[in-house]
């Protein structure tokens, strides 16, 4: 009688199948590699080649059979953890200071966002493309720039930074920076920002210092010292700068007075009568915004990236004054871009407030807007050469809250030069524009024109996948294997100790570079492969290849040879879209490799035996039919089922599935019920793998028999799955029996 009905009727049923059928493998491979961007020691998951060169950059001729291999396997799908490597000579370039290293974003985080550094910025990622960086940064800087005329008679006006100015409209506000801009003619030699200047005032000289040079448009920029200068500079006077000379132009001189408004003055204008320090009162000729003429680069004015700083939003309500910032990334010297001067990102807007925030109440704190979003530079710390907005520097310091602060503006002491040549129009002294230009990254030492990496600091990348439980992996690729023996052999043995741990991955691995590559006899070769492969360990989690491929290398116009190790594992990879994962990867069906020009060595039918009975996997070129890899055996030392790929990836597919229906088992009722619910899921799932030709038969025992009441008291569940795997074709014998005439077939065929 059908269960719970006591009179007829109908009782629906369901079972779902489906969390469990359609699981198999994720497709997903592993390397760790010496690339010349990017983290150190993080997991970043590339799904194509596209994603590779954003993330870890472009090939060199120190790298590419490690690039190359992990292109390989992209080519074919899927997804590759990658993994930048470790190395003593890696190195941040930062803008002054002991450049450091950075690994990754958690090591910034933990080191040095909160410490104090000896410099103020860094590039994100280690080596020596940081070094192209420059950092240009501008705040609200100075309001107003007040012409004034020359004085009547007697000495030069001196107005000295951070003197109070105030007139009776009621502006009032602090001296920004006083400079005379002097347009000059009969230039011999190129003057020098920073450096003591000579020029002649009243038939004496006097000493002045250079704030910037224009030479393109003859504009010399000068501060007075402490003091002033006795005399009038007028037109025709001679710039001496030691060999250097110039002569002022007719009408040539222009006074600009730089003024930082207090909070809620109005502006100054022209005909307002303000004092130097010498109580010498002058009226404005003129006034315009210092805004408008600021620029970042010779010719680039800040206006063109966006309006002018001035005070957020969300400070604003909370009574502070003067937060914003931009901040403009540049790649100085064109080697990250290709384009000397190309903008790689711009910060707009950001808050010197710690508790700034933006339209939608995101925070606006600039550390933090870089950290989250620039992919080129760290901040470590805030600029210390600023102009105090407020009787005490402390009460406008950068990284406070924004409640009733003026915070201080930016003011150099030394300035943007040398972009480029040594010097710039307004990036000077003085000036709101600050350049920080990155120095000091430093990339793999070299060795034979390859990078050098320990094998120690390999294993620990690799080591970051070794854990089944958080990394998902399926394929472990070896790139290159190694300079020698020694360290090829320490190198693979390590890859196939986690895979051996790990047992739900395979390790893929190519014979050493100087085995193959350049030997143009094969039988040397084929000893060379024998012999290699020979002294690493057995394991059924391991497939060993004979080939290195050539290619063409689109990024820097070569052809190169490279390991095929990546191409075998997107080949499993590539079977198990095209098919199932426990079909062979080898053959003309499924085994021809992508991208292979030539083989730098194809071995003929005696070196393949020879290969094949030493566990190594022939990649072989057949004339019009391709590259093809021409075996499927793992790296096992004996013969076993597991010796074959494909009865191994038929493992590691049934063992992820029905070890995941196990999991679910986990704290549920050890009883015969569940028992038969597990023997409900896994069955089911068998039978189609079956029909999928994946085994020939298979039993699953799950009762009392092997759950004993002891074990049962214990807590301990026992499943023994039993499998037939499908064999695949390896050799076949084809007899040709020719018979006279009159002769039934029937007769012979036995």
């Amino acid at each position: 009688m059908a269960a719970n009905q006591l009179s007829p009727g109908v009782v629906v049923q369901e079972r779902d199948l489906t969390t469990i059928t359609t699981l198999s493998t994720a497709n997903i491979g592993a390397i760790a590699a010496p690339f010349e961007l990017g983290p150190v020691e993080e997991i970043i998951e590339i799904s194509n080649e596209r994603g590779l060169v954003e993330r870890f950059g472009k090939p060199n001729d120190n790298n590419f059979e490690y690039w190359f291999t992990a292109a390989q396997f992209l080519a074919y799908g899927g997804v590759l953890k990658t993994i930048r490597v470790n190395s003593t000579s890696l190195k941040n370039a930062v803008d002054s200071g002991t450049a450091p290293l950075i690994k990754n974003l958690q090591e910034y985080e933990t080191t040095f966002e909160t410490a104090n550094n000896n410099f103020k910025w860094a590039a994100r990622t280690a080596g020596a493309k940081g070094n192209s960086i420059g950092i240009f940064v501008t705040d609200a800087g100075a309001d107003q720039i007040g012409v004034i005329p020359a004085p009547g008679s007697g000495n030069e006006y001196e107005f000295v930074a951070d003197a109070a100015l105030s007139v009776t409209s009621g502006a009032a506000g602090k001296v920004f920076k006083y400079s005379i801009v002097l347009t000059v003619t009969t230039v011999v030699g190129d003057f020098a920002v920073g450096t003591a200047t000579t020029i002649g005032i009243g038939g004496s000289n006097e000493s002045v210092n250079v704030l910037s040079w224009d030479p393109a448009n003859k504009k010399l920029e000068i501060g007075l010292p402490s003091g002033g200068v006795t005399g009038i500079i007028a037109d025709g006077q001679t710039i001496t700068q030691g060999s250097n000379t110039a002569v002022i132009a007719a009408s040539g001189i222009e006074r600009r007075l730089y003024i930082a408004h207090n909070k809620d003055s109005i502006d100054f204008a022209a005909a307002d009568s303000v004092a130097d320090t010498n109580s010498t009162a002058v009226a404005i000729t003129s006034v315009r915004t210092d805004y408008a003429e600021r620029e970042y680069l010779p010719g680039v004015k800040w206006v063109n990236v966006a309006p002018r700083p001035a005070t957020s939003l969300s400070v604003s309500n909370d009574g502070g004054f003067r937060d914003e910032l931009h901040i403009v990334v540049v790649d100085i010297d064109g080697k990250i871009t290709g384009t000397a001067g190309a903008v790689l990102e711009r910060f707009v807007g950001v808050s010197k407030a710690s508790d700034g925030k933006t339209s939608v109440g995101e925070t606006n704190y600039y550390p933090e807007v870089i950290k989250q979003r620039s992919q080129y530079i760290y901040w470590a710390e805030h600029e210390s050469g600023t102009f105090a907005a407020t009787a005490t520097a402390a009460d406008g310091n950068w990284g406070l809250a924004g409640a009733a602060r003026q915070f201080n503006l930016l003011r150099s002491a030394a300035g943007s030069v040398d972009y480029p040549a040594g010097r710039t129009t307004l990036g000077s002294k003085n000036n709101a524009t600050y350049y920080y230009r990155l120095a000091g990254g430093a990339d793999y030492a070299t060795s034979g024109g390859d990078y050098t990496v320990s094998n120690a600091d390999i294993a620990t990348a690799y080591g970051l996948i070794s854990d089944p439980e958080s990394q998902t992996v399926d394929f472990i690729l070896g790139g290159p294997s190694g300079a020698d023996d020694a360290a090829a052999i320490a190198k693979v043995t390590s890859l196939v100790n986690i895979t051996d741990e790990r047992k739900d991955c395979i390790a893929f691995i190519s014979p050493r570079r100087g085995n193959v590559v350049g030997i143009s006899n094969t039988t040397t070769i084929t000893d060379n492969i024998v012999n290699f492969f020979d002294q690493l360990p057995s394991s059924s989690y391991t497939v060993f290849d004979s080939g290195y491929k050539y290619i063409y290398d689109k990024y820097n116009d070569v052809y190169r040879f490279v390991p095929c190790n990546g191409d075998v594992a997107g080949l499993c990879l590539q079977t198990t879209e095209v098919a199932e994962p426990w079909f062979s990867p080898a053959g003309f069906q499924r085994g021809i490799l992508r991208n292979a020009i030539k083989l730098a060595f194809s071995p003929n039918k005696t070196q393949r035996d020879r290969l094949y009975a030493n566990r190594v996997n022939p990649i072989v070129s057949f004339p019009g039919q391709g590259v093809v890899l021409f075996g499927d055996k793992t790296a096992l030392g004996f013969a076993s089922a597991f010796d074959r790929i494909n009865v191994r990836r038929l493992f590691l597919t049934i063992e992820r599935v029905i070890s995941g229906a196990a999991r679910s088992q986990l704290f549920e009722q050890n009883d015969e019920s569940q028992r038969s619910l597990f023997l409900n899921i896994v069955e089911p799932y068998l039978r189609d793998v079956q029909g999928r030709r994946g085994v020939t038969d298979f039993l699953v025992k799950c009762d009392s028999d092997n759950n004993p009441p002891e074990a049962v008291d214990r807590g301990e569940f026992y499943a023994e799955i039993y499998v037939k795997p499908t064999r695949t074709i390896n050799y076949i014998t084809l007899t040709f029996v020719a018979t006279r005439t009159g002769v039934a077939f029937s007769e012979v065929a036995n």
